[in-house]
């Protein structure tokens, strides 16, 4: 992609750096918890206390990269809350995994890390960003002269090739790492065969069951006992993160009939003026709520309102104020002209010091600039076949490595206007020189698409927004809700009273960012996990741009094992199932007493013999029953032609009849699943699957939540 037309990212290695820096996220001494004063801590990890203004300085630097990156002003509060919880995570994946390298004594030397800069086999970012130009090749030489400069460059510039090493540094010992635990892999022979035998051995079964809904659930009784029982032998099954229950009501600002009447009234006075302005672009960025658009469009490609009129009119033609889409829209149609839909140029660019997206070592200034510029323009004039020769040496347009200052085919209107109009108003073969804000360009007009008529209409957009008054008003009615809603029961009768809309948010947790229907629910969640705040809490009325939203807790869980009592409720049909079991396999024993086979059995039972074939130790489901893997891993522990015991499942208890197994031959097969199982595993590893294992084992106190 050309400069022009669009921010330019930093170039060549001073982008690479801020990428890999951020990607490698190097910490360095803030890590360090201050001494001498008490603190709030966003975390605590293995000791070490993450304060909140440490923990806002590397916020503030992955900020500022990432919106160089994206060539953004500004982000999303939803992306805003997406680089924290990275950068969050950067921060504690830094910490342990520095304690582990610690541990283990893994270091990189000094002469190690020289080695991977400017050694025969240098690290894979040395031999990706240091390309020689023309070959795309590496070249020692360009790192070695790079790093004598190093002491003229600014001290920003110092600084990023300081991340950049570091990163270097980084992945080299994480690397270190990873080669440890996969050389650490071992699978004894006897655990191999095992496994391969349980996912390779085929059995062939048949079995009768019966199924637990054949019982009424009002035949079994479900004592304390019962609950406590199945509770000390499961509860480990339900731990469980903190999380809150909300129900919540919404207060929608919407403009009423006087602020519609009111902003009527204003669009039509701008209309007049629009009338009669002199300076149209002008006016329309002083009165519309979006920047006038000097863009020529071909037929079909404005609003269907605008389209058929104005292509159809003289310059100069007004479309009356209509509404669409909750906005008002006016329009003046201010040029017709035939041009091209596409053109194609290449292209010189001399920057200067202060251009837009100069470069930092761009240090010509603007009269030096232009000085080159005019000698290159007339050289290229004379003998446009140098054009591509001259690009190459003298450019500052980062892309002139891949396409020599060719820009390939545009559209209309996609450059900045300087330079769109250079081309637009020469022919193709034309050398034409145009000053943008990036600097001068030499430019060799190469084609132009058939002219095709293009209109350019002013258009004027006045949204229909609540005034004021009404967003007054409409805080008024919620924060009356919040002051008498004092409770739960309070809360319920005064939304059904109302007739508001009482939405329900359940199982937030801590850093939870959607709650459906509010675009920002941050302040919500953060509200609910304040220290008190239980069942029944009402909050303040909270803001969220066009709406004011009321909350009342419906349910706390804590972090842990929760009580007994917080259980029943979900253990209860666990047990019924439970117990409806223990009277069906009392059914099963008693109907096979004396019978001889499984049909008789069946018989007994009112039911059936079911065949299942090619069952595997990973088999899950039985067809009529579901999903039953506890019985059908107990197949592989029966011998053949003997009828089980009855046989408890999910879904039903079964008598089983192992009829056939079938033993995988040793051999070839056994050392390609060997070589599958490390390649599995060196694949987890090398995914930084043992990233999380580590972060569990560290115990690590997390209070982001009030902080963001």
């Amino acid at each position: 992609m050309a400069l022009i037309g669009t921010i330019r990212k930093q170039s060549g290695l001073l982008v690479i750096i801020i990428g890999v820096a951020l990607a490698a996220f190097v910490l360095g001494d803030f890590l360090k918890p201050r001494q001498g004063r008490k603190q709030v801590n966003v975390a605590e990890v293995l000791g070490e206390e993450i304060t909140y203004s440490q923990f806002d300085v590397k916020y503030e630097q992955n900020l500022e990269n990432q919106k160089r990156q994206q060539e953004k002003e500004n982000l999303t509060s939803e992306e805003v809350f997406r680089l924290k919880q990275q950068t969050f995570d950067q921060i504690i994946q830094k910490i342990v995994m520095d304690n582990e390298y610690h541990e283990l004594g893994l270091v990189v030397s000094a002469d190690e890390l020289f080695d991977q800069i400017q050694g025969d086999d240098p690290h894979a970012y040395i031999l990706q960003y240091f390309k020689d130009p023309e070959t795309q090749q590496y070249n020692a030489e360009l790192v070695r002269n790079y790093i004598k400069q190093l002491d003229q460059m600014d001290a920003k510039n110092r600084n990023q090739w300081d991340l950049f090493v570091e990163a270097i540094k980084e992945d080299r010992i994480r690397t270190k790492y990873k080669n440890l635990i996969t050389k650490a892999y071992i699978m004894p022979d006897t655990f191999l065969y095992q496994d391969f035998n349980d996912k390779k051995t085929i059995a062939k079964i048949r079995l009768v069951g019966v199924k637990y809904n054949t019982i009424d659930d009002s035949v079994v009784t479900v004592t304390d006992k019962d609950y406590e029982k199945y509770y000390e032998e499961y509860k480990q099954n339900y731990e469980q993160e903190a999380s809150r229950d909300i129900d919540y009501v919404v207060f929608d600002v919407k403009p009423s009939s006087k602020d519609r009447a009111a902003i009527r009234e204003d669009v039509y006075e701008v209309f007049e003026d629009f009338k009669k302005a002199e300076n149209v672009p002008l006016f329309v960025n002083g009165e519309s709520d979006n920047r006038y658009d000097s863009t020529f469009y071909t037929e079909g490609k404005l609003p269907v309102r605008l389209d058929s009129t104005m292509f159809n009119s003289p310059v100069g033609t007004f479309v009356e104020p209509y509404v669409e889409n909750n906005a008002w829209h006016m329009a003046k149609l201010v040029d017709v002209q035939f041009r091209p839909d596409s053109m194609k140029a290449s292209h010189i660019l001399i920057s200067y010091s202060g251009a837009y997206g100069a470069a930092e070592d761009v240090t010509r200034i603007n009269i030096s600039a232009k000085a080159l510029a005019d000698s290159l323009f007339e050289v290229v004039k004379s003998s446009p076949a140098k054009m591509e020769t001259l690009a190459k040496e003298f450019s500052d347009d980062p892309s002139v490595k891949q396409n020599s200052g060719d820009m390939g085919w545009f559209a209309d209107g996609a450059m900045v206007p300087q330079f769109n109009n250079a081309v637009l108003n020469g022919k193709v073969g034309d050398i034409v020189l145009a000053e943008t804000m990036f600097g001068y360009h030499i430019i060799k007009i190469t084609g132009k698409k058939e002219p095709v008529k293009k209109i350019r209409v002013a258009i004027i957009d006045i949204n229909i927004n609540p005034s004021q008054e009404t967003y007054q008003e409409i805080y008024t009615k919620a924060s009356d809700f919040q002051g008498h809603a004092v409770n739960l029961e309070a809360f319920d009768t005064l939304a059904t009273n109302l007739g508001l809309n009482k939405r329900t948010a359940p199982n937030l947790q801590a850093m939870t960012n959607r709650i459906a229907g509010l675009d920002y629910p941050r302040g919500v969640v953060q509200w609910s996990f304040i220290e008190g705040i239980d069942v029944g809490s009402v909050s303040q009325v909270f803001t969220m741009d066009d709406k004011y939203v009321v909350a009342v807790v419906t349910k706390v869980k804590e972090k842990g094992i929760p009580e007994l009592d917080e259980l029943k409720e979900t253990l209860e049909p666990l047990i019924i199932k439970e117990l409806k079991g223990d009277i069906i396999v009392e059914k099963m024993n008693n109907a096979s007493k004396n019978a001889k086979n499984l049909v008789q059995i069946a018989k007994n039972l009112n039911s059936k013999v079911d065949t299942v074939d090619n069952v595997t130790f990973s088999s899950r489901n039985i067809a009529g029953f579901g999903n039953e893997p506890d019985v059908l891993a107990k197949v592989f522990t029966m011998k053949t032609g003997v009828i089980s015991k009855p046989v408890k499942g999910n879904n039903a208890a079964f008598f089983v009849i192992v009829d056939e197994i079938k033993q995988p031959e040793p051999g070839q097969d056994k050392k390609m699943f060997e070589r599958q199982m490390l390649m599995n595993f060196t694949s987890k590893v090398n995914n930084n699957s043992f990233e999380k294992a580590i972060e569990k084992k560290a115990d690590i106190v997390d209070n982001r939540v009030i902080f963001y």
